[in-house]
């Protein structure tokens, strides 16, 4: 069960997000801050939230089940700026590691202000490029999600389709160990 490990007030944050439309979801995502890279790290169980229509979350589910059942995302911070991650599908004793994302704090496409970036653009090929994420932090275990796919170009933001979902940490590792980077000095906070 999602948020299973939760505190029990954390839990009722859950449950409130659970019960939200796609609007209300997007106006509590415009008030929660961002985390830092080095706070998001390890698995997280995920779960789709209200798609807004039935046409559009019969959309988003078969798409985000294309690879099997979507079982959560994974984050390693890479340094104090960006990290990378995964989409893990399948199950939680048999999961695979797909999908591979770059991670960093940016502008958000969603509301003013800086988010966590979902980045595929990079690692995948094919329209999955095409899919930008953003997290923001309901608490130090939960994450609201609101993925983008579309054009990227401002003046075509009606033909994105926004997807909102909710990350739980768990207790899993990251699938493939540890990676070590010397940390660039990059800086890709918008300013």
């Amino acid at each position: 069960m999602l948020g299973q490990n939760l505190s029990a007030g954390e839990q009722d944050q859950l449950a409130e997000l659970l019960k939200l439309d796609r609007f209300q979801l997007k106006m509590t995502y415009w008030d929660l801050p961002t985390p830092a890279v080095a706070d998001v790290s390890g698995e997280y169980d995920a779960q789709l939230l209200d798609q807004g229509d039935r046409f559009g979350a019969f959309l988003t589910r078969v798409a985000f089940g294309s690879k099997g059942p979507w079982v959560g995302k994974a984050f390693r911070p890479l340094s104090h700026a960006d990290g990378e991650g995964y989409n893990a599908f399948g199950t939680v004793e048999d999961r695979k590691a797909l999908l591979p994302m770059d991670t960093y704090i940016d502008h958000s496409n969603i509301v003013p202000g800086n988010s966590y970036i979902l980045d595929y653009r990079s690692k995948n090929r094919g329209p999955i490029r095409w899919l930008r994420g953003e997290l923001r932090q309901v608490s130090a275990n939960v994450l609201l999600g609101i993925g983008t796919f579309g054009p990227r170009a401002r003046r075509l933001h009606k033909l994105r389709r926004v997807i909102p979902f909710v990350l739980v940490r768990s207790d899993r590792e990251y699938l493939g160990g540890e990676r070590v980077r010397i940390p660039e000095k990059r800086e890709r906070l918008a300013g």
